[in-house]
């Protein structure tokens, strides 16, 4: 965003680092066994539930991959103006059964969604002026060993690098974020390596 105001250089400082020794794969995924979806490849979203966080394209990418990959299921964490307009999508989209929603989360909770996820999704747009700004969730997911799909949207970059710690698509692209998620579904090894580089880039640059 700076960028496009100036051509000094800039240096990124977040607000507060983060605590890797509490951000961390529990190595256990019972969590999510009350939702019934034991087994299964868990794509998870934590946020607000807004226009701006292209959840509502993350909905029809996620439609299309269920039709390849029927052993996915998608977990949505979060609350916020757009919960209608999202429930009313998964209810037209007869996904209902494919898709939990969880209103709120405490942080030790925030843990053990992402311990029990297999790939986090933030897909992130520009919106009235709007753009996305430092990452706290992404960089908490990747701590957690998970690789993540976002835009290249405001701040993001800093927290995913592309090809390494996950993958990067444009905004509102409905197929580019289709295509990578079905990527990342049907390949662990990949899904394992970029959880694994994300963990320690965020230490690297990110940790407290």
């Amino acid at each position: 965003i700076l960028t496009k105001l100036t051509e000094k250089p800039l240096a990124t400082i977040p607000l507060s680092g983060l605590d890797e020794k509490f951000y961390h794969s529990l190595g256990d995924k019972s969590y999510l066994d009350e939702y019934g979806v034991k087994g299964k490849m868990i794509f998870t979203f934590i946020g607000a539930i807004s226009y701006r966080k292209g959840i509502h394209v993350m909905l029809e990418a996620f439609k299309k991959v269920l039709l390849q990959v029927p052993n996915v299921h998608l977990v949505i964490a979060g609350s916020g103006e757009y919960e209608k307009n999202i429930d009313k999508m998964i209810k037209d989209f007869n996904i209902s059964d494919h898709v939990t929603r969880i209103s709120w989360l405490s942080q030790k909770d925030v843990v053990k969604l992402l311990s029990a996820s297999d790939v986090f999704l933030y897909p992130s747009i520009s919106h009235g002026g709007w753009e996305e700004q430092f990452g706290y969730s992404m960089a908490e997911a990747s701590l957690c060993e998970l690789p993540v799909i976002a835009t290249r949207s405001g701040s993001i970059e800093d927290v995913v690098v592309d090809g390494k710690t996950g993958i990067m698509v444009n905004e509102n692209n409905i197929k580019e974020l289709h295509d990578n998620m079905f990527k990342l579904a049907s390949n662990s090894e990949m899904r394992k390596e970029f959880g694994q580089s994300g963990r320690k880039y965020i230490i690297d640059n990110f940790s407290n």
